[in-house]
């Protein structure tokens, strides 16, 4: 099954960046193979069920740290942060 949703650039860089888009298997892959589109300060993705779940848990994780722990200068990724949790739950993951 795959999971369709629009979410910001922001954390999903970051996501990107720490080499945590994976497939079911928990192989490592490219980014580009997951979007579908790229707009102005979001992405439109392709996520397996697996991907998807990663990367609620991982913007969840960020969400409860908030900038309390992260610091004010990583509130920008927080915010993004929460952008992507809610797209994803939105969308039913």
């Amino acid at each position: 099954m795959t999971i369709t949703v629009k979410i910001p650039k922001v954390f999903i860089d970051d996501h990107a960046a720490r080499a945590l888009v994976v497939d079911d298997n928990n192989d490592q892959v490219e980014f580009d193979t997951i979007v579908v589109r790229k707009l102005k300060k979001h992405y439109i993705v392709a996520l397996t069920a697996a991907q998807a779940h990663e990367l609620l848990s991982d913007a969840t994780y960020y969400v409860e740290l908030g900038v309390g722990e992260l610091g004010w200068e990583m509130g920008g990724l927080v915010a993004s942060a929460r952008a992507t949790r809610d797209a994803l739950v939105k969308a039913g993951v």
